[in-house]
């Protein structure tokens, strides 16, 4: 076969190539954007929320996650590990208050703009928006994104692989419950390759109509500081 012949061949396919791999990122949106659209009619979520890092970066937090999505209240508690067990962080948009309550029976509570200035801020109530948002934003041009299907423990899932092609950023995985496209799992990698995060979300309840003033409770014996 002449070079020029296989030049030409070579170029045709790098233009299928390149055509699959947008058809293919234009699919991870449209789940994406499905995947937000369902998570914007929630009304209240109740889950658990376990992380992992690795490379001797830490070790494992476990926390429980209260939000009601529809009044802007959300309430996170952690579980593990032993140092933090107990500590609970409040956002509550409606009074405009952050509240951090730790394990020794102080609270500090301040105004929403006052955390985010401090960089103390966590919106639990947009949690649910933390493993899929803006990745219908993303620029295709620079990040390259996968869609496959797979199961995770016996569930059918899409797996969404986000590739930055100037490898500044490493590659990135979310696995969304194929059912309603709700994010159960995330992956995280250095640029080396290696996992450094693991992120599961379990013990899912939806809708099932958290009370407002068991969010905002802390032990009766809590000292609260205003800030």
């Amino acid at each position: 076969m002449k070079k020029s012949a296989k030049r030409n061949i070579i170029s045709i396919l790098a233009i299928i190539l390149s055509l699959s791999v947008g058809i293919l990122a234009l699919e991870a949106v449209d789940v994406v954007n499905e995947a937000l659209a369902n998570i914007s009619k929630f009304e209240t979520v109740s889950l658990e929320l376990k992380v992992e890092t690795g490379q001797g970066l830490g070790g494992t937090m476990v926390m429980s996650v209260k939000s009601h999505l529809k009044e802007e209240v959300g309430r996170l508690e952690f579980t593990s590990p032993k140092e933090l067990a107990g500590q609970i962080i409040i956002v509550d948009k409606p009074k405009d208050q952050f509240i951090n309550y730790y394990p020794t029976g102080q609270a500090v509570r301040m105004p929403l703009a006052n955390a985010q200035a401090a960089g103390t801020g966590f919106d639990v109530s947009s949690l649910m928006e933390l493993n899929v948002a803006n990745l219908d934003e993303l620029d295709l041009d620079r990040f390259v994104l996968g869609l496959d299907e797979t199961t995770l423990d016996g569930v059918p899932a899409y797996v969404i692989s986000v590739m930055d092609t100037k490898n500044e950023v490493g590659l990135q995985k979310i696995w969304l419950r194929k059912a309603d496209k709700f994010p159960i799992y995330m992956e995280s990698y250095d640029l080396g390759g290696n996992r450094i995060m693991t992120m599961t979300l379990d013990k899912v309840e939806i809708n099932k109509g958290l009370d407002l003033a068991s969010l905002r409770a802390l032990p009766k014996t809590a000292v609260i500081f205003d800030m």
